[in-house]
């Protein structure tokens, strides 16, 4: 090696050198020696990004594309018409129509009405693809073709529920009243069932009373669409001698009775009138004097004048034992309630739809007013029996329907309460403007 070149020995120390440099590094320092080794992995396959977006943007606007190709039409549900009719005008055939009768809730697309409207997209091939059908300003049913055939749903619009309050003086009538305090009439219908066992609305009111109402609006985009349901009330009664207080109870959606603050219901027994609307011609007069026969005769019910042709309702729960005519009594329904209680409308000008032997549910419409049999001029005559006895129906003491059941009383004296308070404060000039949820 002494012979061999010098340039060959620096060649040959300087890979030495390096091959100690690299033994050297290997070695793990102090630092570095109590580190887990992790095991070698394998290197990840690369993904092209940016051609498996342009795939799915591609299959989402050739969608889009297809969609935008669609052809609208209206379909108006024409008398005697069927959906299939009504498609077969627009040119869908009655296979497919066929097809849409074999689908899950099909029903929910043939049940149709005259007037109803369709809207109906169909593509280039006038291949039926999608239908809705508006059942309610909150309610569509939609159909549409899917890669195995038709679906069909419901589709539940969202509706926003906002809190409003009213105050209203009584100066006259009820219902006038509560007009002027802004409530809708489906609004002052359902209070005047909600308070019909405990208030008399036409007989009991004098002018000064007031009543006081939190209720629920429904919106749809921002547009009302109606009154929802009352949360509590307040009403005064007998020149403010009585003070009557109403609460809703729910479970979900489902309206389960009003009670007061106290959970007692306010639903009777019997209701505290036959009529909606009502004045009081004649009381119950053991001693009254008749005015066609000039003679004492005793009264044994309550009169109520009313136009002809008002609904009389059955004031509670019972089964229809005579209807008929009845002497001066003229058109005459008799309801026995239970062992205990009977009642019985006279000088109807017609019967309801029900007839003797069935049973009638509270409120329903046995009759309507008239001035049938010994009378002069149109009005209900109303008697109310205990144990085959007359008694005054204005003067009896109704037992009431059950409390708040017990799993739904703690929240209910909770948030009734709560009501309570606000409705307090309530007044004429008051404006609550926030929302009791």
């Amino acid at each position: 090696m002494k012979n061999w070149p010098i340039s060959f020995h620096i060649a040959t120390l300087a890979v030495l050198s390096g091959l100690l440099v690299f033994l050297l590094a290997a070695i793990p320092s102090k630092s570095d020696a109590n580190l887990p080794v992790e095991p070698e992995s394998l290197p990840l396959p690369k993904l092209d990004l940016s051609k498996s977006a342009a795939i799915g943007a591609a299959q989402a606007n050739e969608m889009e594309t297809s969609q935008n190709n669609w052809i609208q039409k209206t379909v108006t549900i024409k008398r005697n018409d069927a959906l299939s009719t009504a498609l077969e005008r627009i040119g869908v055939g009655a296979s497919t129509v066929y097809k849409i009768s074999q689908t899950k809730n099909s029903d929910l697309m043939t049940n149709l009405k005259v007037g109803d409207k369709l809207t109906v997209w169909l593509d280039q091939n006038s291949g039926l693809q999608r239908i809705v059908y508006p059942k309610s300003k909150t309610l569509d049913h939609e159909l549409i073709r899917t890669d195995t055939g038709f679906r069909i749903n419901k589709v539940e619009k969202s509706v926003e529920i906002r809190t409003k309050t009213a105050y209203g003086e009584i100066k006259g009538a009820f219902y006038p009243a509560a007009e002027r305090a802004g409530l809708s009439p489906k609004s002052i219908m359902q209070l005047a069932e909600m308070l019909a066992w405990d208030v008399d609305l036409s007989r009991e009111l004098r002018d000064g009373d007031y009543f006081k109402v939190i209720y629920e609006t429904r919106y749809l985009n921002d547009e009302y669409i109606g009154d929802g349901d009352i949360l509590a009330v307040q009403i005064t009664s007998d020149g403010g001698k009585q003070i009557h207080n109403g609460f809703i109870l729910r479970d979900g959606d489902e309206v389960i009775g009003y009670y007061d603050e106290n959970g007692n219901n306010l639903k009777k027994a019997f209701l505290k009138a036959p009529l909606d609307t009502v004045r009081i011609t004649s009381r119950f007069n053991p001693k009254r004097l008749h005015p066609i026969f000039g003679k004492r005769r005793p009264h044994r019910g309550v009169d109520y004048g009313a136009p002809t042709g008002t609904p009389i309702k059955v004031t509670g729960n019972g089964q229809i034992v005579y209807r008929g005519w009845k002497g001066g009594y003229g058109k005459v329904v008799k309801v026995r309630h239970n062992n205990t209680y009977t009642t019985m409308y006279a000088h109807m000008s017609r019967f309801g739809k029900y007839k003797k032997g069935q049973m009638v549910k509270q409120g329903q419409v046995i009759g309507y007013v008239g001035s049938t049999g010994n009378s002069t001029g149109a009005h209900l005559h109303y008697e109310f029996h205990m144990n085959g006895k007359h008694v005054d129906p204005l003067k009896i003491k109704f037992p009431a329907a059950g409390p708040v059941n017990a799993k739904y009383k703690q929240d209910f004296l909770r948030r009734s309460h709560f009501l309570l308070g606000q409705l307090d404060r309530l007044d004429q000039s008051t404006q609550l403007a926030f929302n009791f949820e």
